[in-house]
């Protein structure tokens, strides 16, 4: 059974399914804090819209976006490494949107499997993508996805997510304790369907997909972090935590600082009287504290940057970071999420800017006199 190709299909959202407010009006861009004088902000707007040549200036807006609830009618969706969630038609076409975060470059050139008997399921939601247990795509996407399914869909529609995987091509997976504990915090544990590994059939899936061809644009939504903000909710004030912190580069992430880096950043932290945290070591609830307790964060480019979801107005933050993947632009989501909630974001890109002290120590400087 040979897929003969990739389409995209939106539909509108349809009356009494959703009460959400699924649309966004323009409204002021907050400006990146510059680092240094004339910072280069070019691969930054490269990095909200890769397609686009216009400089971050200009960008005066985040554009007014649209979140679709889609449609689809007996279809197939799979759940396995590095293919989750891709969505299949009756007539063997993929939909586009669910091939984006697919790991296998080879899938559209394979045969599917014999499909005659596979599970068939009635109506579900689609929550997850090939990177769900990646820690930015988990909370970011599947859980808030599935939070917001959850309030507005009619409760006899599955919410269906993966089992929990112990063997994944992810690196730094979720742990088990933020999968269980997410889920019964946010009180998806009685409405989500948890799958194995397959191919299931579903009479009608349906999913959310932003007008904007880059699924990170869905941070833009106020309706996304609803289920940040109950979270946040359930959490207490930790005297013990610091207001002010840089976050240590853990060994099994993408290395974006250098050992020459880390010591440069460790002796101006030293002289600001700003202490390290690993996060590797703290629980989930002192990590959400964390955040929505922070004052200045600095923290390497990660998928726990997510957890700005978490932070107050005027938070500030220092990302390091550089571009991945071989691309020539910057991963732009953290600066997104700081724009939309209000928080004072600055940056170096690594690629272009050799580090001293003083260049970071005035960088701390900049934002704390704004």
């Amino acid at each position: 059974m040979k897929i003969k190709g990739q389409y995209s299909t939106f539909s509108f959202r349809p009356p009494g399914v959703l009460k959400s407010s699924v649309s966004t009006s323009p409204r002021p861009r907050l400006k990146p804090v510059e680092t240094m004088p004339n910072q280069q902000m070019t691969r930054l707007a490269q990095g909200i819209d890769p397609k686009s040549e216009k400089p971050l200036d200009s960008l005066n807006e985040i554009p007014a976006g649209m979140l679709f609830f889609c449609n689809l009618e007996n279809v197939y969706f799979i759940v396995q490494d590095k293919t989750d969630g891709i969505i299949v038609t009756d007539d063997f076409h993929v939909i586009t949107e669910s091939m984006y975060y697919c790991q296998d470059p080879q899938f559209l050139s394979k045969e599917l499997p014999d499909l005659q008997d596979v599970e068939l399921l009635d109506e579900v939601f689609l929550a997850f993508d090939a990177q769900w247990m990646r820690y930015n795509h988990w909370m970011g996407y599947c859980l808030s996805k599935a939070y917001l399914a959850n309030q507005y869909t009619p409760k006899h529609m599955k919410i269906v997510i993966p089992e929990y995987r112990e063997n994944t091509s992810i690196p730094n997976p979720i742990s088990k304790e933020v999968y269980d504990k997410s889920l019964i915090e946010t009180g998806l544990e009685q409405r989500v369907t948890k799958l194995k590994n397959g191919i299931y059939k579903a009479k009608k899936l349906s999913y959310f997909w932003p007008n904007n061809y880059l699924p990170h644009s869905y941070f833009n939504f106020n309706d996304a972090k609803a289920s940040f903000s109950h979270l946040n909710k359930n959490i207490k004030y930790n005297k013990d935590l610091p207001a002010r912190f840089f976050i240590n580069q853990d060994q099994n992430m993408m290395p974006i600082l250098e050992d020459k880096d880390t010591a440069l950043i460790q002796q101006a932290l030293k002289d600001l009287d700003i202490p390290s945290v690993d996060l590797s070591t703290m629980d989930w609830d002192s990590q959400i504290s964390l955040f929505s307790q922070a004052e200045l964060i600095i923290s390497p480019h990660r998928p726990e940057l997510i957890n700005l979801l978490f932070c107050q107005n005027d938070t500030e933050i220092i990302e390091f970071t550089r571009s991945l993947n071989r691309t020539n632009y910057l991963p732009a989501w953290p600066y997104l999420i700081a724009s939309s909630n209000r928080l004072q974001y600055s940056f170096f890109d690594l690629d272009w800017v050799t580090l001293n002290v003083d260049m970071i120590k005035n960088a701390v400087s900049k934002l704390d006199s704004i």
